[in-house]
């Protein structure tokens, strides 16, 4: 009994370190495998009746978003940036300026995670780099002018906006942005009274210590101030931030290509 016991320490000690290291090693493998996603937090109705997606209207703003239904490349686009799924509807009786400063995720940290602009428009250059097909939905929305030839079948705004291009962008992250990426974001521009766009915004990547974050939009008129003393709309969401999707590889619905069902 002795030299059984004595054999079982040998080997505890000569393997037991191993076996730590394939466990750690297989578990960083399968949160490879299986990206963060985001879930409407607990304790918060969906109006839209979806267990994925949270539906939020205030001051004349209808809002959807899902942080689980990314389906295009790179799969694992979630261990980079956090995809969020968003429709906006407006009937507050004025024009919406959608710019990607106006959209945060504010962890329960107190960490603050921006919205990234999924490329970078270089001021010199002819031309931007991408050109986005005519997909979507897209509702008496008008795209800011310095992505008209990004979007030629999208209607162009020339009224006054605060800014240019966002300088946060997801370029300089690996392999970022992805052609799937840019035509499916959520552009730019100014959403007319009785318009609806929807689109991806991505944002900074939110990490394992944040188990609850909320989005947050701050929609404003077009103008050429950057902060105007009230926002026309304020909007938040809250979500639970999951380790994985609830399936591997799949979501709980498709990326709708048109929100119809967004606003019975």
């Amino acid at each position: 009994m002795g030299q059984r016991s004595t054999n079982h320490l040998e080997r505890q000690a000569r393997y037991g370190p191993l076996w730590c290291l394939i466990w750690l090693l297989l578990a960083g493998l399968f949160s490879c495998a299986n990206p963060p996603a985001l879930m409407p937090a607990s304790g918060y109705t969906s109006t839209a009746g979806r267990r994925s997606l949270a539906a939020e209207s205030r001051d004349g703003v209808a809002v959807t978003a899902d942080g689980s239904v990314w389906d295009g490349s790179p799969e694992r686009l979630a261990t980079e940036v956090t995809p969020l799924w968003v429709t906006l509807h407006n009937a507050t009786g004025r024009p919406l300026r959608i710019q990607y400063d106006e959209f945060t995720l504010r962890g329960a940290s107190g960490a603050s995670y921006a919205a990234l602009a999924p490329y970078v428009l270089e001021a010199s250059a002819l031309k931007p780099v991408f050109r986005v097909p005519d997909g979507g939905y897209f509702d008496k929305f008008r795209v800011a002018a310095y992505l008209a030839w990004s979007y030629p079948w999208l209607p162009v705004w020339e009224g006054p906006l605060p800014h240019g291009p966002s300088a946060r962008s997801v370029v300089g992250q690996p392999s970022l942005p992805t052609a799937s990426m840019l035509d499916r974001a959520l552009p730019e521009g100014v959403l007319e009274d009785g318009g609806t766009a929807s689109g991806y915004l991505y944002f900074q990547k939110v990490g394992a210590k944040e188990k609850t974050v909320t989005f947050q939009a701050e929609l404003q008129e077009p103008s050429q101030a950057q902060q105007p003393a009230q926002p026309l709309a304020s909007i938040d969401i809250p979500f639970r931030r999951l380790a994985h999707p609830l399936r591997p590889n799949a979501s709980l619905y498709a990326t709708p290509p048109r929100p119809g069902w967004s606003f019975p």
